[in-house]
């Protein structure tokens, strides 16, 4: 009896984060009218699952693809990294290691070389299990590393990127000065970052998002950042809003889960559904920022100015 109600208990909750997410993004509802079945095999008292979890992995990597903790997947980081025109004779550094399906992705497609960056111990070593795992093992390097006194070899890599990492960095400007730095004759970086709109400080819902979030947030408006890509002398080639696509990402992962789950391709467990609501919570909060305007996802594409 007390699992019934917990089984239902744990559906009107899962409904209800879904629907609340689906109307954020304007996507039909109807095709998400489900019930979450739990499995009878599963104990009833089932262990509590930590951020790292096996299983919390698991249900993160279902939403967001194999390598993955957050929206775009391989897709983004190929769009991202393409302007680059990397070959098997250049060497990339990617911030935004995440679990390293990122830079796989990359490393795969164009046969570079990469180093992977990663601050947080826990997703080093899950990224690492990645690495070992794929054929480019042998062209990623994997280093730990802390932000706040990052040092890297001058002239050292013909390509930088980071997608949606900044925003989590304090000094941005001792950041990006070491990354300049970095880069080589010619040097291309390629940045995504969630920015505030010219101007602006943020509103009760962004504080409200930066409170709830399990990392810190600090964040630069639009025009703080245009002062100091300047004030850098980066030869700027593309400033833009994506915030629409990142919308894009976001929804059709999502869809995509439940497609799956409902063809019976993915179970989980009530613990595990718990991760998920919390993923749906997570992300449809800021969604609804970037839907609003009250928050942008900003990217950059330059050059490394070549001086006389």
């Amino acid at each position: 009896m007390a699992g019934d109600w917990r089984q239902s208990k744990v559906v009107k909750r899962a409904k209800r984060f879904w629907y609340d997410f689906l109307r954020t993004l304007s996507v039909d509802e109807t095709k998400l009218d489900i019930d979450f079945e739990i499995e009878d095999e599963e104990p009833e008292e089932e262990e509590i699952l930590g951020p790292w979890h096996p299983k919390t992995i698991e249900m993160i990597e279902a939403i967001w693809g194999k390598g993955f903790n957050m929206p775009g997947g391989a897709q983004h980081a190929l769009t991202l990294a393409k302007p680059f025109a990397l070959d098997n004779q250049m060497n990339l550094l990617d911030l935004t290691s995440g679990m390293g399906g990122g830079t796989i992705a990359v490393v795969n497609q164009f046969g570079c070389y990469a180093t992977l960056l990663e601050n947080v111990p826990e997703l080093a070593e899950i990224s690492k299990r990645n690495i070992d795992m794929s054929q480019t093992r042998s062209k990623v390097k994997l280093q730990e590393y802390d932000p706040a006194k990052i040092t890297l070899k001058a002239n050292s890599f013909d390509c930088i990127l980071t997608r949606e990492f900044m925003f989590r960095t304090e000094d941005k400007t001792r950041m990006l000065r070491t990354l300049k730095r970095a880069l080589r004759m010619y040097g291309q970086l390629s940045l995504t970052d969630f920015v505030l709109p010219p101007g602006k400080e943020p509103s009760a819902a962004v504080q409200k998002w930066i409170k709830n979030d399990p990392f810190p947030i600090h964040l630069w408006t639009m025009d703080r950042y245009d002062a100091e890509m300047a004030a850098l002398e980066m030869d700027v080639r593309v400033s833009e809003n994506i915030s629409k696509d990142y919308h894009g990402y976001m929804t059709r992962a999502f869809q995509s889960f439940i497609d799956r789950y409902q063809e019976g391709k993915i179970t989980a467990s009530p613990r595990q559904l718990e991760i998920l609501m919390g993923e749906v919570e997570r992300w449809a909060r800021l969604a609804a920022l970037l839907e609003a305007g009250e928050i942008r996802l900003h990217r950059y594409f330059a050059l490394k100015p070549v001086k006389a």
